[in-house]
């Protein structure tokens, strides 16, 4: 694995660690002794600490090299620190190009990459990328990346520099320090012993009680298999993949509206809706003698009919990585029509098992959605602009007002948009 000395602006970073997870608390002292382990050569070590959401701490290791030193931050751990979530990303650097894989929040073992030769990094990424599972994935432009967002590494690093190398090996003043101190603590040994000599049997105690509460919750979890115990939390339902892509179900609209007569004797139009996998159309009579819209339903009173057209078959759209909310807001700012957007409570987590009964939390998903409400004159117009290739999009309905053929009516088309939670 190359390890290498990168520049982002005006900071230095280190590129290219080996990144393990770490089996304690003591992130530190599991880095050191993965460094000292038979055949290592590793001279610098770097950590993560985990976070309540479940994330299990992590060390970096680097071998020295040229312009390595402590106190150099790492450019994977700093970008996942600030980039949270499953992700990738390819970086072209003064250097030479970077690679960041980040699963879960976690880099992999080796998603800290250094490539001098771009074309190595380009077919690194295709190769990850064939694996899938990216909520996002970021790549520069001239490589032609399907989905990938080109925002440059300074704007997603945003100046981070809080995962630094630390030296696995103490340093000559260090070790003088650590003398004194251990000289300063035989001072205070005999004063301690005296001490540590009466809480003994307070400890012992305790420990005898602790353990009588352990064998209790081991009989209890023996007893009751669901209680006590973190479940299994089934992964959320990706709710988009289940719907057509926006644009097949505008034009499956448009196809149906082709079946329907908008000129009848006596009848006029007053509304048009599509939603899910129907075409309903709305006549009104206008009086004297007529014969009602072919294939409609007439109300009891005469005066109304609808006629209902089903949509074509509508396959479900293939998988789509979403994309960030900065994405969609500024696209919605660059249109020029009556719309809205705002933000729409989650999905509901998934249920529990039937037979399941001890606390069921389950984590929200990386993912959450805004409505959009438009009104646009004609189909689809300024929709193909907006929403044509963005991932994410449902659109739940398409209504249009008046009798389709005048000028002044419009269509409100209505849906959602899944994107990356924050």
């Amino acid at each position: 694995m190359t390890t290498a000395v990168v520049s982002v602006g005006r900071k230095q970073y280190v590129s290219g660690l080996y990144w393990e997870n770490s089996p304690s608390g003591r992130i530190s002292q599991a880095a050191k002794e993965a460094a000292h382990q038979p055949g290592s050569n590793y001279d610098f070590y770097t950590t993560r600490s985990g976070n309540k959401q479940g994330r299990v701490p992590q060390f970096g290791l680097a071998s020295a090299g040229p312009g390595l030193h402590s106190g150099l931050p790492s450019l994977g751990g700093c970008l996942a620190n600030q980039q949270p979530g499953s992700w990738i990303g390819a970086f072209r650097l003064r250097e030479g190009s970077a690679l960041v894989i980040v699963r879960d929040d976690l880099l992999v073992p080796d998603g800290d990459l250094f490539f001098a030769d771009e074309v190595e990094a380009r077919d690194r990424l295709y190769q990850e990328l064939a694996i899938g599972g990216f909520q996002r994935i970021y790549a520069p432009e001239a490589w032609g990346v399907p989905d990938a967002d080109t925002m440059p590494l300074t704007l997603l690093l945003n100046d981070r520099v809080d995962v630094k190398l630390r030296s696995v090996v103490v340093s000559k003043q260090s070790k003088i320090a650590l003398i004194g101190g251990s000289l300063l603590l035989a001072g205070f040994i005999g004063v301690g012993l005296y001490i540590q000599d009466t809480r003994e049997k307070e400890e012992s105690l305790r420990m005898e009680q602790m353990a009588a509460l352990e064998r209790m919750r081991q009989e209890a979890a023996r007893l009751m298999p669901g209680v006590g115990t973190h479940p299994d939390y089934p992964k959320p339902e990706r709710t988009w993949e289940l719907q057509p892509k926006p644009m097949v179900f505008i034009r499956a609209c448009q196809n149906a509206l082709q079946k329907v007569s908008m000129r009848v004797a006596g009848w006029d139009v007053t509304s048009i809706s599509c939603k899910r996998n129907t075409l309903l159309v709305r006549y009104s009579r206008r009086g004297g003698h007529s014969n009602y819209p072919k294939g409609a339903v007439v109300t009891d009173t005469g005066e109304y009919a609808e006629l209902s057209v089903p949509l074509e078959v509508l396959a479900p759209r293939p998988v789509e990585q979403l994309v960030d909310p900065d994405v969609i807001t500024r696209r919605y700012l660059n249109q020029n029509w009556s719309a809205t957007i705002g933000r729409e409570p989650d999905d509901p987590p998934p249920p529990p098992p039937p037979s399941y009964s001890g606390e069921w939390n389950p984590p929200p998903a990386p993912w959450i959605k805004r409505s959009f409400t438009f009104t646009v004159p004609v189909l689809p117009w300024t929709l193909e602009s907006f929403i044509g290739d963005l991932p994410g999009v449902i659109i739940w309905s398409a209504v249009l007002s008046g009798d389709g053929l005048e000028t002044r009516n419009s269509w409100k088309v209505e849906g959602v948009i899944y994107e990356n939670r924050r």
